[in-house]
């Protein structure tokens, strides 16, 4: 009797076959495979029905949005809290090759806010000639006048709010939105040479101003915080930032623009003067004595000065500077003045200045002694309003 077999194809006689079973990475292929071309559907069907939303929408309502601009940013040209740069400088100083530029968690240049209880607190603003990075952390001019006033028996604070690149502008905007909080008794405000460089190249201040917000400032953003927590990130940051003396402000060197009067006389500086009077009525709001520098510049020219000074140009804004503070009775510290009447060679190479423009540690003490000298007064009267029997006593 024959056997009858579960495939109909198989002949008799034959031994019996396993059953064909479709192997795993079969079975899990074609789920996966359905899975994903429904996903797919599924996304371009939201995205047609979004697209006919948006085309219904904008026939059959008003949006209020539509068109506007996105909203201004003012950004605030101060040094970060707690930054803390190592600065190259041996093309200045082999034997102290290295600087630190740091800043509190106010945002103010190290050594700052020297006593717990000051008559008296002075802050600066300008750009890199007050800022001084290439000078020893000790000496630079800000940091010296406390010292200074402490040989004189005054206690008092100094804040350096300058930032390298800073103009008048910035300044008055760092004073009203930060400096003003910390209520010092005195502000000392030193610019000219990089408002020079600004309103020849651009004729007004717009570039300081306010801007849309864009995708850049998100980025600004990211890169500090990434920098600040991931150390690779912060290699990488380091790697790209400029931070050794020569790559900080070396520019392309324009000698005639330097000797070049007739251009000169075209910079407006009535731009500058106008914000002069800015930084003299805000001090003056809040019950803060407002003072004036004069900005030195020598005649020498390196690979290491900015390509905007402009001698002539300098000395009309330091014109307008005395001006202003003669015509508004505001103290105006002449540094341009006393150098060339009472420092000899003051004009040397590397010997005050290291590029014409920006001090040497020599210059800053020499700065800071000065400074020192025509404030006292102010500090003195300070002093006596405040009514410090112990102080006015001591300092008659």
């Amino acid at each position: 009797m024959e056997k009858v077999t579960s495939n109909p194809n198989q002949q008799v006689g034959d031994l019996p076959q396993d059953p064909v079973v479709p192997s795993g990475d079969e079975c899990r292929r074609k789920p996966t495979t359905r899975f994903s071309a429904k996903l797919f559907l599924c996304g371009v069907a939201t995205l047609i029905a979004l697209a006919m939303c948006e085309v219904v929408l904008r026939y059959v309502w008003h949006n209020s949005y539509c068109g506007e601009s996105p909203g201004h940013m003012l950004r605030l040209r101060i040094h970060p809290a707690r930054r803390d740069y190592l600065i190259d400088r041996r093309v200045l100083d082999p034997a102290i090759p290295r600087v630190r530029l740091q800043t509190n968690e106010r945002s103010y240049v190290v050594p700052s806010a020297q006593h717990r209880d000051p008559v008296a607190t002075v802050a600066f603003l300008g750009g890199s000639t007050t800022e001084c990075s290439a000078v020893q952390e000790a000496l630079r001019f800000p940091a010296l006048v406390s010292q200074q006033f402490d040989e004189r028996g005054w206690k008092v604070n100094t804040l350096n709010a300058a930032m390298s690149g800073n103009t008048t502008l910035d300044s008055v905007n760092v004073l009203l939105n930060h400096v003003v909080n910390d209520r010092p008794d005195v502000v000392v405000m030193m610019h000219a040479f990089n408002d020079i460089g600004l309103l020849d190249a651009t004729g007004d201040y717009r570039l300081r101003a306010a801007h849309p917000l864009s995708g850049n400032d998100f980025w600004r953003w990211c890169k500090h915080q990434l920098s600040s927590r991931v150390f690779l990130v912060g290699l990488a940051r380091k790697s790209l930032a400029r931070s050794v003396i020569i790559d900080r402000h070396a520019v392309p060197q324009t000698v005639a623009w330097r000797c070049d009067p007739a251009r000169a006389k075209k910079i407006p500086v009535e731009a500058f003067r106008q914000r002069l009077l800015v930084f003299i009525d805000i001090c003056r709001r809040f019950h803060i004595q407002p003072v004036l520098m004069t900005q030195p510049v020598t005649g020498m020219s390196n690979e290491l000065t900015p390509a905007w000074g402009n001698a002539g140009a300098q000395d009309r804004f330091n014109a307008v500077i005395r001006e202003v503070g003669q015509q508004n009775d505001v103290l105006v510290v002449d540094l341009c003045n006393h150098l060339k009447e009472n420092v000899p060679d003051w004009d040397k190479p590397m010997h005050l200045f290291y590029d014409g423009v920006h001090v040497t540690d020599k210059g800053s003490e020499v700065y800071a002694d000065h400074i020192a000298d025509r404030l006292l007064p102010l500090i003195e009267e300070i002093g006596r309003q405040k009514g410090d029997s112990n102080l006015v006593a001591a300092n008659p």
